[in-house]
């Protein structure tokens, strides 16, 4: 099963962020961190507060250059373990789960809402008031009004240069554009639940390279060209840097949507790949699906897979949460014209008590034959037992190179992680082009 950006357990997330702060445990800073826990362990304090302000940082010991755990935004609820010397310790989901420190004059009993905050806006001083109307763009950042208050109260406190900027990030907010940074090759990248990985760089060839997860291509607000089901759909804007410095990835929401949802599925680039508009797979003709299921066979019988075995695989319905069973997709392929693609991975009985489970993956390409029929036109199958699993399944479609013909990727489960295959069509057959952009652990 996919594990993409949840690969790596909180523990280890936490582990990560306070060696990135310094205090991996390890002498002095490692005898801090614990004797502060055993004092919060000692006087504990049940209840929830919420931060008051834009953003509150939450630290892994009691003290203001303590490093940084996360970043807790305006309005999240901080589950309380303790409290002492003006600090408490607590847990919070927002933007990840987390646990540290807090200064406690950051939290307040009542989250707060756009009523309360324009409320308090309406009665703050002048010089205050600044301050208040980052808090509305901070609690509705993707909400027209907070972003003009703000700009509004820059401008007439005189900062015509503080206004300007205001008026930039509500730009980017409301109206996410597409960016290539400076000296930034072509870049492919996957977005699945929400989250986007880089996958691949693409040379001026055209050939492509392993994207290297540890560059930083996720600045904050960065937009990315988004694309699914073969078609520009979007634009992915990332929104925020919490993950990309552990695991290589970023969330990232595909406007006008104002969160990370579990469906943003599909591929994101730093160039304009395609201009065309997505296009839903159709229903797959029966002569696709015969020749899809002679392929599969074909590819199973070489991995010494029993009759029996196979025609159970290919009639079992797709179990996505096992990833599981047979799936088919056809569409319209550009100048290739009608394509299928055919994928199945099936576990195969264990053997005896002393052996492992066997899994076997195949799939097939096909295309039409310009005569109601499909021939196959590239194929791979595989056998796998323990760690050593590794399943394709087809995930989207995108014409990389511009030839009028997409490239096809496939997503590759592995034992604690996915990679992907990128397939194109050269001489009029297709081959793997390029494996890589492995997320997990």
């Amino acid at each position: 099963m996919p594990l993409f950006a949840r690969s790596l357990p909180q523990v280890a997330l936490l582990a990560a962020a306070l060696a990135a702060a310094g205090l991996a445990h390890a002498g002095p800073a490692d005898d801090e961190f614990a004797a502060a826990v055993a004092a919060c362990k000692a006087a504990p304090k049940s209840g929830t507060r919420y931060v008051a302000v834009t953003g509150a940082f939450m630290r892994p010991v009691p003290r203001a250059d303590g490093g940084v755990v996360a970043r807790i935004p305006i309005a999240a609820a901080v589950t309380l373990e303790c409290e002492r010397d003006g600090w408490v310790r607590g847990t919070s989901e927002l933007p990840q789960p987390s646990v540290g420190w807090i200064r406690a004059d950051l939290l307040q009993a009542k989250a707060p809402t756009l009523a309360s905050l324009n409320a308090d806006y309406a009665a703050a001083a002048p010089d205050q008031r600044k301050t208040v109307a980052e808090r509305i763009v901070a609690l509705a950042p993707y909400q027209a009004p907070g972003h003009q208050l703000l700009i509004d109260t820059l401008s007439k406190a005189g900062d015509a240069e503080g206004a300007r900027k205001a008026g930039e990030f509500r730009d980017r907010m409301l109206s996410p554009k597409p960016e290539r940074l400076s000296g930034e090759p072509k870049l492919l990248f996957v977005v699945e639940r929400g989250y986007a990985a880089p996958l691949a760089r693409i040379g001026d060839d055209g050939r492509l390279q392993d994207a290297d997860a540890s560059t930083r291509y996720f600045p904050p607000l960065r937009g990315l060209y988004f694309f699914r089901r073969g078609g520009a759909d979007g634009i992915a804007q990332v929104l925020d840097v919490a993950l990309s410095d552990v695991t290589g990835e970023a969330h990232v929401r595909i406007a006008p949507a104002t969160a990370r949802s579990d469906d943003a599925r599909g591929l994101a680039t730093n160039f304009p790949a395609t201009s065309a508009k997505p296009v839903a797979d159709a229903a797959a003709p029966a002569a696709a699906r015969k020749a899809a299921e002679d392929a599969l066979r074909a590819g199973l019988r070489q991995q010494k897979v029993e009759r029996a075995q196979i025609e159970r695989a290919l009639k079992a319905k797709p179990d996505h949460e096992r990833d599981l069973g047979m799936e088919l997709h056809s569409f319209e392929a550009g100048s290739a014209g009608p394509m299928a693609i055919a994928t199945v991975v099936w576990n195969l009985p264990v053997a005896g008590p002393d052996q492992v489970e066997t899994s076997v993956a195949a799939s097939a390409i096909l295309e039409g034959d310009g005569k109601g029929g499909y021939r196959v036109v590239g194929s791979q199958s595989s056998s796998n037992g323990g760690d050593m699993l590794e399943s394709p399944r087809f995930f989207d479609r995108l014409d990389l190179d511009g030839d009028g013909v997409p490239e096809l990727i496939f997503q590759v489960g592995q034992y604690e992680g996915v990679d992907y295959q990128v397939w194109s069509r050269k001489g009029g057959q297709w081959k793997k082009a390029y494996q890589g952009g492995y997320v997990g652990v």
